[in-house]
């Protein structure tokens, strides 16, 4: 929820294309994260990962990440080629996790 308030109604989208006249935040939450939704729903699958442990969820698991990376990838070059500034504003600032990515 604080990452959707952070991010401002004409920002949102769940496409990895930006939208039409949308801006780059770096209120809230994005201060800290370049993708904190993404990582909202790692965390939960690795809450249900640890939580009832299963060959079947650390695979989904896996896959939604592998998902979430490459979609961090393409997002963040829509971005850079809408923004030009966007690499050098959101350096320092993690993608998914402080201290990993």
């Amino acid at each position: 929820m604080w990452a959707c308030v952070s991010l401002g109604g004409r920002n949102f989208t769940i496409l990895p294309d930006p939208r039409e006249g949308n801006t780059l935040s770096q209120r809230g939450i994005y201060r800290f994260l370049r993708h904190p939704m993404y990582t909202a729903v790692l965390l939960c699958g690795i809450a249900v990962s640890f939580g009832a442990p299963s060959l079947w969820r650390w695979i989904a698991l896996g896959t939604c990440l592998v998902v979430l990376v490459l979609k961090v990838l393409y997002e963040e070059g829509e971005l850079s080629a809408k923004h030009p500034g966007y690499r050098q504003v959101m350096r320092g600032v993690p993608r998914l996790f402080p201290g990993i990515w």
